[in-house]
């Protein structure tokens, strides 16, 4: 039986917020902390975008293969502000760059052509009144009027369930959102501690002071986890803790977690 209060530990140690929601298949919470609370989301509020995205596809909205100008290159993370003779890429590919490695240009393109109000619809039925986006990547003026991206561990865990379990219009658009989402590359917080060739499709984000990741994890069975941190002085303690949620829920859903906890982790040496 997993132990879930080493992770409660830590993340009372953390010299800021911790936000976390671990649930099953059957919707059962296996762990949480303050899990309906607001976070900033950083790049884990691409999710909701991607669904809607992908929702609006299946809908006929829109086409995968439509073609949308690069346009004007933001700072942060990606690619393409560093691809200058870049004009155009399909939906898919801005899609694609959006998630695996989080690029913002990308993220913005993806917005426009999906409309805010659109991703507002789809969180209103889905059931998130929390979870928001609020503003393009690098708003600066949309965030001094205080517009942010937030989200919450619970919404963002059942946003993820709702994939799992083929809700997403249907089985194929779903399994194409997370087929997205399991080519992320940033290995720094959930996956931290997890073996090569696990099982994940996931999001993270980051910000100054801010880490956040919401995963689905399998083994023998599937198993959702959502980590938001906000507020952390030392980055490395937000790492870790995410490191250990990974660690843990990858247990539950029946990895090989040997003593209990990972290596690296103080407690499990």
């Amino acid at each position: 039986m997993t132990d879930w209060a080493v992770l409660e530990r830590a993340a009372s140690a953390l010299d800021g917020r911790a936000g976390i929601f671990v649930a099953d298949l059957d919707g059962a919470v296996l762990y949480e902390r303050d899990a309906d609370g607001r976070y900033p989301s950083a790049s884990v509020i691409k999710i909701p975008l991607l669904m809607t995205l992908y929702a609006d596809v299946a809908a006929g909205r829109l086409s995968l293969d439509d073609r949308v100008p690069v346009g004007e290159r933001v700072p942060g993370s990606g690619v393409l502000r560093h691809l200058p003779d870049l004009a155009d890429l399909s939906v898919r590919d801005h899609a694609m760059l959006m998630t695996i490695v989080s690029d913002n240009t990308a993220t913005n393109r993806l917005i426009e052509r999906v409309g805010m109000d659109r991703v507002a619809a789809r969180l209103a039925e889905w059931g998130c009144t929390v979870t928001t986006l609020q503003r393009r990547m690098f708003d600066v003026d949309a965030a001094t009027r205080g517009l942010d991206n937030v989200a919450s561990p619970r919404e963002l865990g059942q946003l993820l369930l709702r994939l799992v379990r083929g809700e997403l219009v249907d089985r194929p658009t779903s399994d194409a959102v997370l087929a997205v989402l399991e080519q992320t590359q940033d290995h720094t917080l959930i996956r931290r501690y997890l073996p090569d060739g696990a099982r994940v499709a996931h999001k993270t984000g980051s910000l100054e002071k801010v880490r956040s990741d919401a995963a689905v994890i399998w083994k023998d069975r599937a198993v959702m986890a959502v980590g938001l941190v906000d507020g952390v002085a030392d980055i490395r303690t937000a790492q870790s803790l995410l490191g250990l949620l990974g660690w843990l829920a990858y247990g539950e859903a029946g990895g090989d977690t040997g003593i209990g906890l990972p290596p690296e982790w103080p407690e499990g040496r």
